[in-house]
């Protein structure tokens, strides 16, 4: 029991206090008893009831918290509104549902078994290692999934090791799909923006919005806030570093696997946004005609918000049409590369990084075309380019033309991406770039008892694959999987520790490390996460990520 380590934080915001709890039942006898202890939280809203995830530790978590009213009825597509208070005292200690999502969640990286959905999702989960009067540094996540899929709650993501290193784990669901991101000429009309799409966004906005205002309550502290996130996570970070409406909400920021240079997947064709091949509207436009809405007045919006998630989901298979980030000239005002190029980005440390091998579970699909049919589609999508691409790809080509799918969209997908936002931020900033080549035990680290598809290598033998070194920077190998090693074990203290201190003081290194070099751009020089080890390098795929230079940068599909 923590009797002993109760905390008056009597009248005040930002501390966690510890209540004796007996299941709202009093018991009586002649022996004195010790009581059980609850972490508890005051909050703007109302007060909190979380639960021990160790408590010998003293890693309190508080899970399900509300950080905006559910987005349902006539909020569904609009930014997210501020939790109305509440008196008396709410219990935390479940996780809040999923926000809906149309992927099967067998098949999700993320989840396993029944997943709980709901538009009634956003939640967010605290893991506090807090004592008395402290101000620990504060880590958001924001997870994966294409803004398509996924959830903050997910088994991968638990916070408790990271907050035994001491900081306070943030994990936040977000609207996704077309839920998330549909952009619609009636709903950009009634914005007083002028905006529509870009709602997951704003669910990250919100997010930090009340981190900010009650993580004192927890033992965090305001002032220190480091987002992260991976792949879809990471463009979101790209976003919130980009954004305006994000400025002053964060300190740092880390990046796995994914950003937003080039050209955002859509964008609206009104209202300040950057025409492209594909416009948000036109996206919004072709759902809403599946699901028999016509217009864009207020009878649009109506008939749009009326229809069940289920409806919307299925109307977006039925379109085939895919919604993402947009530019809609509130939350991003234009391209990524625009607003770093001019220095219009929140100026904030980074840590940004890429897995050697993204595309083998990512494309794992990826048809087998070929020999003479795969170098006709590289001439087509590469024109000019096409034969340098074909060189520098030579070895997968011979490997496979698959192989060299999986590469060749792997690279311009993600590596690409990492030097371009590292590129970006110049060499006046505080950049710290990795390389992770070092293979997982299993097959997608969500699913131990997975397929191994084709990997003549068995359970590694799909590399570093894209999402594959989540487990390392949360300090939870072991937590899934089978397998593991010395060196498994090694890396994850290794990758979770330069986390921990790149939120704590904004620089990764530390006593015991090997050395991580800051980014500049005439060396790039890197840390790789190896498995023969963790030492610097320089230039990783240089060649080959040059061939993507002119193609992804602004003007790029």
């Amino acid at each position: 029991m923590r009797m002993n380590q109760t905390l008056a934080g009597l009248g005040t915001l930002g501390i966690i206090t510890m209540v004796t709890a007996c299941g709202g039942q009093t018991e009586t006898s002649d022996e004195p008893a010790e009581m059980a202890v609850e972490p508890m939280a005051q909050t703007v809203a109302g007060e909190l009831e979380g639960a021990w995830a160790d408590e010998a530790a003293g890693v309190s978590v508080f899970r399900g918290i509300a950080f905006a009213t559910p987005p349902v009825g006539d909020l569904r597509w609009r930014p997210p509104a501020a939790v109305e208070p509440w008196d008396g005292t709410k219990l935390a200690t479940e996780f809040g549902p999923a926000c809906w999502q149309a992927r099967n969640e067998e098949a999700s990286p993320y989840s396993r078994g029944e997943l709980a959905r709901s538009e009634d999702c956003l939640t967010l989960n605290v893991w506090s290692p807090a004592s008395v009067g402290q101000q620990l540094p504060v880590m958001v996540w924001f997870h994966g999934g294409g803004h398509s899929s996924g959830v903050g709650s997910a088994t991968i993501f638990d916070g408790t090791a990271m907050a035994k290193k001491g900081v306070l784990m943030v994990t936040a669901n977000y609207r996704l799909g077309p839920l998330g991101f549909l952009a619609h000429p009636a709903l950009t009309a009634e914005s007083e923006h002028g905006s529509s799409g870009n709602y997951g966004i704003l669910d990250h906005v919100a997010t930090l919005t009340w981190v900010r205002d009650n993580i004192a309550a927890f033992g965090g502290d305001p002032d220190n806030i480091t987002i992260f996130g991976q792949s879809a996570g990471s463009w979101s970070i790209c976003a919130l570093q980009a954004s305006p409406l994000a400025r002053g909400l964060f300190h740092r920021a880390i990046g796995h696997s994914g950003g937003c240079f080039g050209a955002p997947r859509s964008h609206l064709s009104a209202a300040g946004g950057v025409a492209t091949a594909t416009s948000g509207h036109e996206v919004g436009l072709a759902i809403a005609a599946e699901l028999g809405v016509a217009g864009e007045g207020p009878d649009a919006t109506a008939a749009l918000r009326a229809a069940t998630p289920e409806a919307v989901m299925a109307a977006q298979t039925a379109a085939g049409r895919g919604t993402g980030l947009l530019v809609d000239g509130w939350v991003m005002p234009t391209l990524a590369d625009d607003i770093f190029a001019t220095g219009d980005q929140n100026d904030v440390p980074v840590i940004l990084g890429s897995m050697s091998d993204e595309g083998t579970t990512l494309y794992a699909g990826m048809p087998e075309p070929p020999h003479d049919e795969f170098v006709a589609g590289i001439r087509s999508q590469y024109g000019g380019q096409a034969d340098a691409v074909l060189a520098a790809y030579a070895d997968e080509v011979a490997s496979s033309t698959r192989t060299a799918g999986q590469a060749i969209a792997a690279d311009r997908s993600f590596t690409w991406q990492m030097r371009a936002w590292a590129r970006a931020m110049g060499d006046t900033n505080d950049v710290y770039l990795y390389h992770f080549s070092h293979a997982p035990p299993v097959f997608r680290l969500y699913r131990p008892d997975g397929p191994e598809l084709d990997y003549a290598a068995g359970r590694r033998g799909a590399g570093a694959y894209h999402s594959g070194d989540l487990a390392y920077a949360f300090d939870n190998v072991g937590l899934v999987g089978i397998e593991w090693n010395d060196r498994d074990h090694e890396l994850s203290q290794q990758m979770s520790q330069y986390w921990v201190n790149f939120a704590t003081t904004g620089n990764p290194n530390g006593e015991g490390l090997p050395e991580w070099p800051k980014y500049e751009r005439a060396s790039e020089p890197a840390i790789h996460f190896a498995t023969d080890g963790t030492a610097a390098t320089s230039k990783v795929r240089e060649a080959k990520l040059d061939l993507f230079d002119s193609i992804y940068q602004v003007g790029g599909n």
